[in-house]
């Protein structure tokens, strides 16, 4: 059997396994299976690339026309189809904390994409995501909102949600919908807005106020029960200022949570979706490349997309579980990603007709040090 003909297999496989007792059309299982498989071995999202590895002995334009058809397909409900993932990955996790860090990112030359997903040993679970027109710029809170209600029936599990998000996030109407529906949040904020430390006292910027406390770089800085800001005045807030060693700026964050939960330590999670984006586009499936244009159809690639994610996640996950990292990376210290560890081990069982070995896992409990450090002397 072919390399492409046994890795479609696989895919087909595994997919009926995941959509079990749903009410999904063989035919576009059988077409995702072909568009996973074309991912994985070009490692592009563009059409022709995917077609290019179709073990099927028909026209690539024919291939290409049947992945249009794939995208354009309203039956091809984004949410639907990747529930069964989503399920999956909290079926094997504890229900205590989730942090969602939700951002953007450029999706082909005319569209961005926003993204929610639960934080993972350094990278980002997706759990939703909403595509809309534009290069540049940020996308309305409006819409920040309706991503949050559409993924908030996947997070009915965890006893506390805590939202982590840049600048853009910090709107009000994304914080006015958080508060009522009691989820905590840590999001960065520009230092014009103004602020009221004390009560009934005088309103103040950001930067007003740290340059009156004196706060220099490799320092930490809180300001509690605060309004923020003039225009909303949401009270008992929490504004914590994070200047770091050799930065020239702070870094101003507002928050729900006290003091003693450290916001700007858990606001450092909130990197951890650039890895993911990073997996999408340079160093996995070039999302930034595509040439589709239409929202609606960029959201089935990223379904496309999301769906290997989790096979690489869940891969990467056994594979430190099991303590079997060394078959991809080194074996005195953690260089590659949970993504990265999965996507090369994957590659190894196809090389070696070992696809039987394919094995998803996802735990709360990996030991999976910071890159560049050493892994623990029980690891082979």
């Amino acid at each position: 059997m072919s390399t492409n003909q046994q890795l479609y297999t696989h895919n087909y496989r595994f997919l009926m396994k995941m959509y079990e007792g749903k009410r999904i059309p063989r035919h576009l299982i059988q077409t995702l299976a072909l568009m996973l498989g074309g991912l994985f071995l070009g490692r592009h999202v563009q059409l022709w690339e995917l077609a290019l590895w179709a073990p099927l002995p028909i026209q690539l334009s024919s291939l290409v026309r049947r992945f249009e058809r794939f995208l354009a397909d309203p039956q091809v409900e984004v949410r639907q189809w990747f529930r069964p993932f989503v399920d999956s990955m909290q079926q094997m996790l504890s229900h205590e904390v989730a942090y969602v860090i939700i951002d953007c990112t450029q999706a082909g030359k005319q569209c961005r994409s926003l993204v929610a997903g639960i934080a993972y040993y350094g990278t980002v679970r997706p759990l939703g995501w909403k595509t809309f027109k534009g290069r540049k710029g940020h996308v309305k809170g409006d819409c920040h909102k309706a991503l949050l209600q559409e993924i908030a029936p996947l997070l009915h599990y965890y006893r506390q949600i805590i939202v982590l998000g840049d600048g853009e996030f910090s709107n009000e109407t994304l914080i006015q919908w958080l508060i009522e529906h009691g989820w905590d949040f840590v999001f960065r904020f520009r230092n014009n807005c103004q602020l009221q430390v004390t009560p009934d006292g005088e309103w103040q910027s950001m930067k007003t106020l740290y340059q009156a406390a004196g706060c220099q770089p490799g320092t930490v800085h809180y300001w509690e029960a605060v309004k923020f800001t003039k225009a909303h005045g949401f009270e008992n807030l929490t504004v914590t200022l994070h200047w770091a060693e050799k930065y020239v700026e702070p870094l101003p964050l507002v928050s729900s949570l006290s003091v003693d939960d450290s916001p700007h330590l858990l606001y450092e999670m909130r990197y951890w979706i650039e890895t993911l984006f990073g997996n999408h586009k340079s160093r996995g499936f070039q999302l930034a490349r595509t040439h589709l244009t239409n929202p609606q159809q960029i959201d089935r690639l990223i379904l496309v997309l999301a769906i290997a994610t989790y096979m690489m996640l869940g891969l990467g996950s056994a594979l430190v579980f099991c303590q079997q990292t060394h078959l991809v990376d080194r074996s005195d210290r953690r260089d590659l990603s949970l993504f990265q560890l999965g996507f090369r081990f994957f590659y190894r069982l196809l090389a070696l007709d070992r696809l039987d070995q394919f094995t998803i896992l996802f735990s709360d409990s990996l030991h999976f040090p910071k890159a560049g450090s050493r892994w623990s002397s029980s690891n082979p």
